[in-house]
């Protein structure tokens, strides 16, 4: 975070102000002494977690009245289906998907989730069905017959034998560069629902699966064998689209820019997935990403270099 005035990192909170159905923090800084509070969701009577799941429901399918009635329940407010049109209408550009939801009213359930647990690690692996099959099916059958397989399990037994991606023996060097588009923006929206860090990846991956034109699945499980550390490689891909005709694996990493294992990470990732589901290396782009940068590469043509330590 930083201040709107002068620019600078060092931030401190400091007191709340109360509002009927929420407490907004508020901060100031220590080099101009300007208090202020986030950007995002700054005047709402509404908890940033109640709009958010307002905006999940009603992508998903559901009419305004159920949306309503759904979040007054699990939330104990009162809402209005004018008040979800509203925040569906001002977020509109945070959720392109709404121009496609009359192409899957008819699913009873468009999202497929079920927990896989990997080194003592839950993973809620999700896939848009609509998405899915639309975006992915005609370019890259395998893979959608790839993620529609874990509908039965995952062979775990690749998962307690193999490396994980995110612990490295070697060095990946690409040539990446720095912009800011829709998953930075979705992210800052979606880390105000998180009532603590743990809780964000869940809630980015969540609002981008349900929202965005491009994801069509989460937690990804992939593995393969790498003979040059003589052993199987193993992971899951945080965020998996479809867009612009090719696959692109993002990985959410706070910290982004000074991220430096996010490439190994990821090159391993777009290998296991290219030998999995028979996609063209080429064709795979990878990517991380915070609230404020987002960094893509190529696994093949961005110069990308394994250096043994």
């Amino acid at each position: 975070m930083k201040c709107p005035e002068c620019l600078s990192e060092h931030i401190v909170k400091r007191g709340k102000r109360k509002q009927r159905f929420r407490v907004i923090q508020t901060y100031q800084c220590k080099e101009c002494k300007r208090r202020f509070e986030d950007k995002i969701l700054p005047y709402k009577m509404y908890p940033a977690r109640v709009i958010y799941t307002a905006i999940n429901h009603y992508n998903q399918g559901h009419t305004l009245e159920e949306t309503s009635r759904t979040v007054n329940r699990m939330f104990k407010v009162k809402t209005s289906k004018s008040s979800v049109h509203s925040w569906i209408h001002e977020f509109r550009y945070l959720c392109p998907i709404v121009s496609l939801r009359k192409n899957f009213l008819s699913f009873d359930n468009v999202l497929f989730n079920k927990q896989f647990e990997h080194e003592n690690l839950d993973y809620e692996f999700m896939y848009h069905k609509y998405k899915l099959d639309a975006f992915a099916g005609k370019l890259y059958p395998y893979l959608l017959l790839y993620i529609t397989r874990f509908e039965k399990g995952c062979p775990d037994v690749f998962f307690e034998v193999g490396e994980r991606c995110s612990q490295p023996k070697f060095e990946v060097r690409v040539r990446s560069r720095r912009r800011v588009n829709l998953a930075c923006e979705m992210t800052k929206f979606a880390v105000k629902a998180a009532r603590d860090n743990r809780e964000r990846h869940a809630m980015i991956e969540r609002f981008m699966l349900i929202n965005d034109m491009a994801t069509i699945a989460c937690e990804v499980p992939v593995w393969y064998w790498e003979k040059s550390i003589d052993n199987g490689v193993t992971g899951h891909i945080d965020i998996l689209q479809v867009r612009n005709d090719r696959v692109y694996i993002l990985d959410y990493k706070p910290g982004a820019a000074k991220d430096r294992k996010a490439p190994w990470q990821l090159y391993h990732y777009a290998v296991a997935l290219s030998f999995r589901a028979k996609i063209p290396l080429d064709s795979i782009r990878c990517a991380w990403f915070d609230k404020e940068s987002y960094y893509e590469y190529s696994p093949l043509q961005a110069d990308v270099q394994l250096i043994k330590k």
